[in-house]
């Protein structure tokens, strides 16, 4: 579950360290509040990735106040057991313009593969709001992505409707 939860909160911080950090909080959290937590595993998951989407709104908050300065002289370092969770450089570039709303379903769908009732359960909406804004945000992805689609730079993670 927990690599998941990486992968969902990269997508939508595209920053490793910063992902991992927004997921070891919630489970902090979670650790926090188990005693009081009711619900079975559904509504555990649930709890957890809305817990890593608050964590990761608020880590967009703090950047916007406060921008990091880049220290290209650290190297970079890398977990023995990392797992993939790259994006193609134009994916990653063209969600970045998507708005957190969307860049989430667009993560939670076609990354993690999630339906449409678990992102709904997930960011605490209706599915016809789901499905309304998914629909918008693979619009604009397609458009964004037209482009480079047909020079044939992206060849991987496309976006499907």
């Amino acid at each position: 579950m927990a690599d998941r939860l990486v992968s969902y909160a990269f997508g939508m911080l595209r920053d490793r360290q910063a992902a991992e950090d927004a997921v070891q909080q919630a489970f902090l959290e979670l650790a926090g509040s188990a005693a009081s937590f009711r619900g079975d595993g559904r509504a555990l998951r649930a709890w957890m990735y809305r817990a890593v989407r608050f964590n990761c709104l608020d880590e967009v908050r703090r950047r916007t106040r406060r921008p990091e300065q880049p220290t290209a002289d650290l190297p970079e370092t890398a977990a023995a057991d990392e797992i993939d969770i790259s994006f193609d450089p134009e994916l990653e570039e063209a969600l970045g313009e998507l708005n957190e709303q969307q860049r989430s379903i667009i993560v939670l769908k076609h990354v993690l593969g999630f339906s449409g009732d678990e992102i709904a359960v997930i960011l605490d909406s209706n599915r016809a709001a789901v499905y309304a804004s998914g629909a918008r945000a693979e619009r604009r992805l397609k458009k964004i992505l037209a482009p480079v689609e047909s020079t044939g730079a992206v060849t991987s993670q496309r976006v499907e409707a």
